[in-house]
Order: C-alpha cells, then structure tokens, then sequence
C-alpha cells in the first residue's frame, strides 16, 4: 500500500535531525597543528615522520570520503604559538610537538592526551662562527648563546648545562627562532646556537663550527616529540581519532624500514636542506630509533624528566601526574591491526636498548649509506 508524502515540515525536520546526527559523527574539519616550518622560514616542513604524513598528503587521503577537510597549521613560532592556539581552540591536534611545550601547556591545565611519539632522540649541535676561538662550552661562558625558548631545544640546552656543571646564569642567553639564529650566526651577532640538522648547512657554507653535540652522549638528553589531542576531540570522535593515528601508525612503519633510507631522506630533502645534512645527522642510528612511536618505558621517564627538570629549572611553577595524561588505547590498536607488534625497539627508563625490534635487526645487516 503507498503512502502520501510527509507534509514538507515534517521532512525538513527529518532532514535536520539526520544532519545534526551527521555533523555529531563526523566535523567538518580536522585541525592540525605543526610547531616548525621548512628551512626559508614559512613552507610547511616535510622531515620526519610528521612531515611526510603532511607532505604526502596521507590524513586528507583517509579522510577525503567523509568529506572531512584537514586543516594543517605550521607555527613559525613553534611550541609555544602552538600552544596558544590550543589554549585558544582553534586545534584538534598538535603533531610533533616536543617535550618542553608539551609539559608546559600540561602544567598550566591544557586537556590533552599524548596518543604516540612521532620521534625521539632527536640531536642537537652547539655551533659557533667558524673564526670563533671556542671548542667548548666551558669557552662560551659569559657569551651570548642563541637558543629558542619554549621549544624542546630549550630543554635540552638546560639538560647539557647541568651536564657539563652549568645553569644559564653562566651565559647570556637569547631567545631567537631558528632562522633568525642562523643569520645571527652568519652575522657573528651571537657566539653560539644550539642547533638541529641545519648545523651542517652553516658549516657545509663555511659560516660555523660544531663544537659540542649531544651524540654519542647520555640519550637522555636528546628531546622527544609526541602527536597529542585535545580531550573535546578525542571524546567527541574517538573513530576519528583511531584512522588518524592508523595513518600515522602506518607511515612511522615506513619511515622506519632500512631499505626506505635514500627515498625517506630525499622526501626530508624537500624541507630545505640536502638529503645528506639528515643523513649526516642519523649517522649510523637505525631509522627506527628516531621513528619509533612506542609509549615504551624510555618515553615515559622521559616526559616524567622533563615535568621534574622543567619545575627544577622553573619553566613550569605546577606540576601534574605523567601516566594519566599518556592515552595508549589508540596506538596499541594501530599496531595490532597492522601487524606491527614487535615492529620497533624498546627502551628502559635510562635509554638503553632492551629489545630489539624488527627493524633494529635489519639495519644490522644493512651496509651504510
């Protein structure tokens, strides 16, 4: 038997309640925040394993048949403008954001959750004029050492001056982005920069020296980023959240794999520096070790580290709970769908290696490159 048609009030209402249900599963956007740009200073930065999700244009990909747009933000200003913006809401996500601004929106009561790492043991390289007299950090004492405050860089610099029996007392310390930092390099504005991969592009010019670097030396030291979302979004669409970290998940295994190399540093290559500079920087390291998104026991202390050293070091005046804040749900599904178990090593609290993964035994027998 047909039915009339329902009256048109009645199928407006219909189509708002379907519509309301649509929008409460799926939003119209997805908001990523990236703290960092490419080496000019204002392109988005494809190195690492954020970088080629962003470059490759992977989330929009997964997302494309829901009608989902991805929105990606790269902060000129880092951490602490990414923060902001969180603080702010105009952010789903903060993807690859490193220890220190991390702990610091924690401690001033940003809700996030840290889903995964998206690298770690990151190095750093203190570089001075390459006609600078200094071939050590006891040299610089009393000199002017550019460093970006409210990044991980940060942090790292106070954890190798309490190394080397220092505070930042003993020097005078600037706070300059890194792209200002290297002009003032360049210009001899300042005797030192605590730098990343682009150290070897100031001494492949002529410009610097490497004087000290945190390789080879206690990896705790070394910083460590995390992909993080904000509590609103993860309770609102935890599907959402589970396919992204699967995205993620799934590039980290790629980016990961030892006979990736030569084609995972040419996409890093697109950020601005040579294909070379980051395989200088990775030396002999398994891509794995820098890779690895693992929740593992050296990921923990580590972000236990940097709440303590940061209060000790009074970059926070609060502090809060480590264990509560790190949400493993989403990464332990990832692994297992994929097949990954056993992927990538793990760490004890200290950094050292207890368990070598899939990958850290295949770069064993890898020639160099």
């Amino acid at each position: 038997m047909l039915h009339p048609p329902p009256p048109f009030p009645l199928i407006a209402l219909l189509a708002l309640v379907a519509s309301s249900a649509l929008a409460a599963d799926h939003p119209s956007v997805i908001r990523l925040g990236v703290p960092g740009v490419a080496q000019d200073g204002y392109s988005p930065i494809v190195s690492g394993v954020v970088g080629t999700v962003a470059g490759k244009g992977l989330i929009e990909e997964e997302f494309s048949r829901d009608g989902i747009k991805i929105e990606w933000s790269f902060f000129k200003g880092a951490g602490p403008a990414l923060n902001e913006a969180l603080a702010n809401g105009f952010l789903d996500f903060g993807v690859g954001l490193g220890d220190l601004p991390a702990t610091v929106h924690r401690a001033t009561g940003l809700k996030t959750q840290i889903l995964l790492g998206t690298s770690r043991l990151n190095v750093n390289y203190l570089v001075v004029p390459a006609d600078s007299p200094a071939h050590s950090l006891a040299d610089l004492k009393g000199k002017h050492i550019a460093v970006f405050k409210g990044t991980a860089t940060q942090l790292t610099f106070n954890r190798i001056l309490q190394s080397e029996g220092f505070t930042e007392k003993d020097f005078k310390v600037i706070n300059l982005d890194s792209a200002t930092s290297r002009n003032a390099i360049a210009t001899r504005d300042v005797d030192a920069y605590l730098a990343s991969q682009d150290a070897f592009a100031l001494v492949a010019r002529g410009i610097a020296r490497i004087i000290y670097t945190t390789r080879g030396r206690n990896p705790t030291l070394e910083s460590t980023a995390a992909l993080l979302v904000t509590d609103d979004f993860e309770q609102a669409y935890p599907a959402l959240v589970q396919r992204l970290v699967d995205v993620i998940v799934k590039e980290a295994a790629w980016s990961s794999t030892e006979s990736n190399r030569l084609d995972i540093l040419k996409w890093w290559a697109k950020s601005g520096l040579p294909y070379n500079f980051f395989r200088e920087d990775l030396g002999a390291d398994p891509l794995a070790y820098r890779n690895d998104p693992l929740l593992d026991a050296f990921f923990v202390q580590h972000y236990l580290d940097a709440r303590d050293q940061s209060r000790n070091f009074k970059l926070i005046r609060s502090d809060f709970a480590v264990e509560p804040w790190i949400n493993r749900t989403y990464l332990d599904h990832a692994i297992k769908a994929q097949a990954l178990e056993g992927f990538w090593p793990e760490f004890d609290g200290k950094g050292n290696l207890v368990k070598p993964g899939r990958q850290e035994l295949e770069a064993r027998n890898q020639p160099p490159r």
